[in-house]
């Protein structure tokens, strides 16, 4: 069961590895309306996930390029909305390449929920994404216990409790 299970993983990630290398970020896009940003809705997917799983430290011209048409569709669509909390998302502060997993995290919750306006389950979508990017980039972020903490939480199934605590400071 456990070759199986593994033989399943290695595959996804080959897969994975394989798709974010065709990855060509849109050009020439136009949003002009809310239907002209709903056409962008898949190539924003395929943008999300080839930024997650595209390294700090590969493809610098195209993850801009990418991470330039993600910002310029969220900045507009009128479906999606990311709420940046600064007492939920502390890690910006030291690794602010985190911004950017965590609003995909968010940006891709949103878009798989029926265009969730809900900010807690976004941001437990979007924390969930960066512990998992910051697993993988170590060798380019910089140590970040709160990053760490939220792993913890993650694990003992307490994230969603302490983010609504968070978001009550406001």
């Amino acid at each position: 069961m456990k070759r199986i299970i593994l033989f399943s993983v290695l595959i996804f990630v080959a897969y994975a590895q394989s798709s974010a290398q065709n990855y060509e970020a849109p050009k020439d896009y136009k949003f002009e309306n809310k239907e002209s940003y709903e056409l962008y809705e898949p190539q924003v997917k395929e943008t999300i996930d080839y930024l997650l799983q595209t390294s700090l430290g590969k493809d610098a011209v195209k993850r801009q390029g990418a991470s330039a048409f993600l910002m310029a569709w969220l900045t507009g669509t009128p479906n999606v909305s990311v709420e940046i909390n600064t007492d939920v998302i502390p890690f910006i502060k030291t690794n602010p390449e985190l911004l950017l997993p965590y609003i995909a995290g968010c940006t891709k919750y949103a878009l798989d929920n029926n265009y969730s306006k809900d900010s807690v389950l976004q941001s437990k979508a979007g924390i969930g994404t960066v512990v998992v990017y910051y697993r993988g980039n170590r060798g380019y972020l910089k140590k970040d216990a709160s990053v760490e903490k939220y792993e913890k939480l993650i694990g003992k199934g307490k994230l969603e409790d302490e983010i609504t605590k968070k978001m009550k400071k406001k």
